[in-house]
Parts: C-alpha cells; structure tokens; sequence
C-alpha cells in the first residue's frame, strides 16, 4: 500500500494532466478581471487589468497577447480588449465558482472578507460537478437554520480544541 506522501504525488499528478483541459488560474483571474471591467466600463485596459491585479503593466501585455491567440479577447483600438464569447464563458464560469464559495464559507461563520479571499485560491480547482453539491447543501443550510447554528457550532468547537495539523496527516 502507498504511504500517503505517495498517494498526494499521484493525486497531484492525476490533477496536472487533467487541469490542461482547463484555463490555468492565472488565465482565469484575467479574464474574471477583464469580465468584471467589460461590466462596469464596457471594455478593459491594459492598465486597468494591471491595477487590479497588482501586477506589471509588461506582464498584463504579455498575458493579453496569450488570451488573444487563446481566443478569449479581441481589442478594439481606442478603446481596449473585450472578451470573445469563448472567454466570457469562462469568466462567468469562473465567477459563479466564486460566488457559490463564498456563500458557502460565509454560510459556516467565515468573515466575508476572508471568504472572498479563500474563494479566490479555492475557486481555480473545483469541478462542475463539486459545485453542484455545494450549491445543493448550501440550499439545504439556508433552509434549515436549525441544522446551520448546529454545524456551525461543531465546527467553533473543533477548531477552538485543535492545533494547526500538518497537511499531509
């Protein structure tokens, strides 16, 4: 039998080989980005990507000139990028993977903004069909306020009687 050291290198392989059927996470969080701008502005500068990013305007063009041979954006001169019907796709699926997370973290007692923060790391690896039984539970604890007080309440007591785990155990 595999030592569990084994078993989490077979399973990060395993997740590699199919995660190229999928944008990576940094696709993801630009075009969720440029999304975001197209709603708000109607299109998406490179500078605007790079301030709500937090990253280098150089490296915004060199991601902008990969989302375009991806087929996820084309520019309209004067005015900027705005996604394909490829890429807003995948910004709204990206988006609704978001959004389903953070209900549901705030739905266990996470503060809304570390919710947000953990949806954002979460978000990238979740399936479609994982999201589907988290929105499916997350209908369940809305509608049973009794049984969300009770979970909650379990989890305050095992996290207040616990010290930080190593990962692998």
């Amino acid at each position: 039998m595999a030592s569990r050291e084994e078993r989490v290198l077979q399973q990060v392989k395993r997740v590699r080989s199919r995660r190229g059927r999928r944008a990576t996470p940094e696709v993801e969080d630009y075009l969720e980005v440029i999304y975001a701008l197209e709603k708000v502005r109607g299109f998406a500068t490179s500078k605007d990507v790079a301030k709500h990013l937090n990253v280098r305007p150089s490296a915004v063009t060199k991601m902008l000139r990969r989302l375009r041979q991806l087929g996820y954006i084309d520019y309209e001169q004067y005015r900027g990028f705005v996604l394909t019907e490829s890429g807003r796709e995948v910004a709204a699926e990206v988006l609704r993977r978001h959004e389903v997370l953070v209900r549901f973290l705030e739905e266990l007692g996470v503060p809304p903004e570390t919710a947000e923060e953990e949806a954002e790391f979460i978000e990238h690896g979740l399936s479609s069909s994982t999201l589907e039984i988290l929105s499916a539970l997350i209908d369940l604890l809305e509608s049973r306020p009794d049984l969300t007080a009770e979970l909650v309440r379990a989890i305050e007591e095992r996290t207040r009687h616990r010290a930080p785990a190593d990962p692998l155990r």
